[in-house]
């Protein structure tokens, strides 16, 4: 490899290929690229500075030939830098009025009357298909307590939320029709738009169960768990509800007590039937899983992984960010805390060159890269950090064709806050 690889200044201006348009400054690693353009000699930096990201990848996880998506190969990325906040508010911990709802959302289009078939009116509303199994759990609550299905694992501590209030019927209660009042519906301030809630649990830990998906034109790899009281962590369950319900009753019977025990054994029990019946696995761990583990190509700091289009021989679809996640965790934690704007300039200046290289890399189509520095800045939380991670998030849905997943980080970033009045109903 040439350039960046000892030439000297002579043996550069002779090379007769392409020079890179970022010079010294490129952090492409496609030995493709290097192969193209022709890169200025660098000077060895006075500061060798931080290590890739080591414990990102294991090499099992980096295996998966996808091609980047059609038509993405000349996608230029739109421009992050400059884009850092500098604002020191905090998010509330009291979900707002409809009607200051309705006043964040005013510009907003009215959605077009529900359509009449229930899935059409929930993909309506939140922008994704529900897969069989979420329908099919519906029927089985109805079964358990057909007068108030959503209520039927009330004894467990759990109730149905999000996109099941438009099977129950209640979300026909909402008097503003703002698709972004929808997308906020029972979102948790660290559900990423990959994760849909659809069950809350324990208030005290702020519990919920919701389907994951890599794109929003696919159905859900998972049901996942978060805790959004203690982080932002995001656990694979199983692969459909039923699954994860299963596995939730099972940890619930290890804990309780004995007289409680047997109405978890009877509840568990039915939906173990009705599982079977309907030919829903209930393993913690499925074919459909492990082989998406493998497509994953980093973890994140949420730990469930994103997956991208990835190019195994020329490593094209995502690199890795130029900090370590200790060492980016650092940083937004001094963003965090800063007290003056002196220190937030500062700090905010040392993530900048981040911000720049997942722009760089968006450039050279490693959109991942730009999809996982928003991710990690949106779960990592904090109100500072909210327009650098949306523009991040939004440039990378866009490059990635995952659009609607741009707009649900965009109406939970004008709306997140912590604490469990999360529904926009009544």
């Amino acid at each position: 490899m040439a350039g960046n690889d000892g030439e000297s200044k002579g043996e550069y201006e002779k090379d007769p290929r392409t020079p890179c348009k970022y010079g010294v400054k490129c952090y492409q690693k496609n030995p493709q690229h290097h192969k193209t353009y022709k890169h200025p000699p660098k000077e060895k930096p006075k500061d060798v500075g931080t290590p890739a990201k080591k414990q990102k990848l294991e090499k099992n996880e980096r295996k998966d030939g996808h091609s980047p998506a059609p038509g993405n190969k000349q996608a230029v990325s739109k421009k992050v830098e400059g884009n850092l906040v500098t604002s020191n508010k905090t998010e509330s911990d009291t979900f707002v009025s409809n009607d200051e709802l309705k006043d964040l959302f005013l510009l907003e289009e009215d959605l077009p009357p529900s359509p009449e078939d229930v899935k059409e009116s929930i993909k309506q509303k939140f922008l994704v298909d529900m897969p069989d199994d979420f329908y099919s759990f519906w029927s089985f609550c109805r079964f358990l307590k057909s007068e108030k299905p959503e209520d039927a694992l009330k004894d467990v501590g759990l109730l149905l939320v999000g996109p099941y209030d438009v099977m129950n019927g209640k979300i026909k209660e909402t008097k503003h029709r703002k698709l972004p009042l929808y997308l906020v519906h029972w979102r948790y301030y660290y559900d990423p738009p990959e994760f849909q809630t659809v069950m809350k649990g324990d208030d005290t830990k702020q519990y919920h169960m919701g389907y994951y998906r890599d794109s929003p034109d696919e159905l859900p790899c998972f049901v996942a768990s978060n805790s959004a009281a203690v982080d932002g962590t995001i656990t694979p369950m199983a692969e459909n509800i039923f699954g994860a319900v299963n596995l939730y009753l099972d940890t619930m019977k290890e804990k309780c007590d004995p007289f409680r025990k047997m109405k978890v054994a009877k509840i568990q029990s039915s939906l173990q039937s009705w599982a079977k019946e309907h030919n829903f696995n209930l393993d913690k761990s499925t074919t459909k899983m492990r082989e998406r583990n493998k497509k994953v190509v980093t973890k994140t700091f949420h730990k469930a992984g994103i997956v991208v289009p990835f190019e195994k021989k020329t490593e094209l679809g995502y690199r890795e960010l130029l900090e370590t996640d200790a060492n980016l965790k650092k940083i937004l934690q001094d963003i965090n805390k800063s007290k003056t704007e002196e220190e937030r300039e500062m700090y905010l200046g040392r993530l900048q060159p981040i911000v720049t290289g997942a722009n760089i890399a968006n450039d050279e189509c490693d959109f991942g890269t730009s999809l996982e520095l928003g991710l990690d800045l949106f779960t990592f939380g904090g109100e500072i950090l909210h327009h650098t991670a949306l523009f991040l998030l939004k440039t990378a849905y866009s490059l990635l064709e995952r659009e609607e997943f741009g707009k649900i980080a965009e109406a939970h970033f004008k709306n997140r806050r912590r604490g469990t009045s999360l529904s926009i109903i009544k």
